[in-house]
């Protein structure tokens, strides 16, 4: 019997998935086979379904389809390349791999040349121009990457690379005077491990998940998407949200062990440097916003820590970042990595075609009544009448939502009933209920675009 599976449990099945396959994703695997072996010795405890054994070419498949569709292809349900070009087989793609690990800088049309002279397939019956798609949706097979020198290099150090890992932690920062109450003040910071470089650091008035995603945007807008992410076991870093944000970007989620409050130390000695050299500097009496208090702590960033040499680097955390920045893997478009970022929720569409988020009612098309769609958007929207906030079904845009203008549709003829009037009464009726304050953290500053302005004024 087919089992419907709910949007929550489709999202935590493809967590589990990515979780086993991306230590193999992050180069952290020195022997594919075996760590696959290893892993299917015992029954694995996959949510909905409970302890089941698999095998490991059943994880080779999971690893084969991330590459191919990202985390969405992991989710159950239906097949994950639908509407993609089947041509291409895992007994291929396996080959292509093997080629690109046994001669990295070959370019493409080498590689392909090179895959029909060895018989790893037909070239009648896949093309070039297939097989030039492949390669794109699959940027790890570039030309140029030498895996070896990479495995050599994580093996004769911890993570020597830039972008390799991050660490992630809150510190309670100064209370400061806003208007005639005073605000207790976080700092969230992203701290590469190698480099010591911080990709972000920002003072907020709270420590919930939005400020926490405007903290990692941030940093990934200025230095790239790492390859993994550690945090400590906080509410604020166990959302799905911040999970299958994570996997979308192919980046692994690491938590700490409980109890091991020694296990980030280099983000906790950065922490003791914030308090020693840049609260010890300044007058929290005297700041009065969040974004005062950014500004001060950017510029004491960037012209005291970053260039200071570092006692163990034997170097500035910038000089060792700007080393190998090469390695930076930027995303390609700024757009499309907002909307990778946007807050998603799931909601079902009543049979008048309505659905309320966050206790505001949205009206969308009738052809989406009585489905289940998920809702992107950023919270500050939420109080913005004109904003329409995209929908999504199955990974795929189907339609946007609109914001219910009580007056207008009282004006809409309906079967049976004239039209309403134009009475003064019939305009107070409008949507009452629009604070988000709860979900968007009071400081909006945003240091990339600062820094724009900045270059371009000529200042840096």
């Amino acid at each position: 019997m087919f089992v419907v599976l709910s949007t929550e449990d489709r999202e935590n099945i493809a967590l589990k998935r990515f979780s086993l396959i991306s230590p193999v994703l992050n180069g952290q695997i020195t022997n594919q086979t075996e760590y696959f072996k290893a892993l299917c010795s015992e029954p694995i405890d996959m949510p909905y379904y409970g302890l089941k054994r698999y095998s490991p070419k059943t994880l080779l498949f999971w690893l084969f389809e991330y590459r191919r569709g990202g985390i969405e292809a992991l989710k159950p349900g239906h097949r994950s390349d639908r509407g993609k070009s089947r041509k291409v087989s895992l007994e291929i793609a396996d080959a292509i791999r093997k080629k690109r690990a046994e001669k990295p800088r070959l370019t493409t049309v080498l590689l392909y040349e090179e895959l029909v002279k060895d018989g790893a397939f037909d070239p009648n019956k896949l093309s070039k121009a297939t097989f030039y798609r492949f390669m794109a949706a699959n940027p790890d097979l570039a030309a140029g990457i030498d895996p070896e020198e990479k495995e050599r290099e994580l093996k004769r150090f911890s993570y020597q690379s830039i972008n390799e890992l991050w660490q992630a932690d809150i510190m309670y920062g100064p209370y400061i005077r806003i208007g005639k109450s005073k605000k207790q003040t976080y700092l969230i910071v992203f701290l590469d491990d190698a480099s010591r470089i911080v990709t972000h650091g920002q003072f907020f008035d709270t420590q919930n998940y939005t400020a926490m995603r405007t903290a990692l945007r941030e940093a990934i807008l200025r230095r790239g998407i790492p390859k993994m992410i550690y945090t400590d076991n906080g509410k604020v870093y166990r959302t799905n949200q911040l999970a299958m944000l994570c996997a979308g970007l192919g980046c692994s989620l690491i938590h700490a062990a409980p109890f091991t409050p020694n296990a980030k130390g280099k983000v906790e000695r950065f922490f003791l440097t914030v308090r020693q050299r840049f609260l010890s500097t300044i007058d929290p009496t005297k700041i009065t916003s969040v974004d005062e208090l950014n500004l001060l702590f950017w510029r004491w960033l960037e012209e005291d820590y970053h260039r200071k040499t570092h006692s163990t680097l034997g170097v500035s955390p910038l000089d060792f970042f700007m080393s190998q920045a090469h390695k930076v893997q930027l995303y390609s478009d700024p757009e499309l990595l907002r909307e990778h970022f946007l807050m998603r929720i799931g909601r079902k569409v009543n049979h008048d075609a309505t659905l309320s988020v966050n206790r505001v009612l949205y009206e969308t098309d009738q052809g989406l009544a009585n489905s289940k769609v998920e809702v992107r958007f950023e919270p500050e929207w939420l109080s913005v009448p004109q904003r329409t906030l995209p929908l999504y079904q199955g990974g795929k845009f189907v339609g946007e939502a609109r914001m219910i203008n009580f007056y207008d549709n009282s004006k809409v003829k309906r079967r049976g009933r004239p039209a309403a009037s134009s009475k003064k009464e019939d305009l107070e009726i409008s949507p009452t209920n629009t604070d988000t304050s709860s979900l968007i953290p009071s400081s909006s500053i945003s240091f990339a675009s600062l820094s724009k302005k900045t270059n371009e004024a000529g200042d840096i």
